[in-house]
């Protein structure tokens, strides 16, 4: 899912981040798979006064806004 939001108040030069997922909804870490479900960086562009990203799917996503 392709998302934008405004940036208003602030000026932005980066932002990025890190996406929480995995292929099942109900996977989960395991001596044999330890990274089933791990962080992962999150790519997003700054532009205009609006960051965009896109977002996996079964995801929990955190951004930081950099000024």
């Amino acid at each position: 899912m392709e998302i934008e939001a405004s940036l208003t108040g602030i000026t932005a030069s980066a932002a990025g981040g890190q996406t929480l997922t995995a292929p099942r909804v109900d996977n989960a870490n395991t001596f044999e798979e330890p990274e089933a479900v791990a962080p992962k960086p999150i790519a997003s562009k700054v532009q205009g006064g609006k960051v965009s990203l896109t977002l996996a799917p079964r995801s929990v996503s955190v951004i930081s806004v950099e000024p």
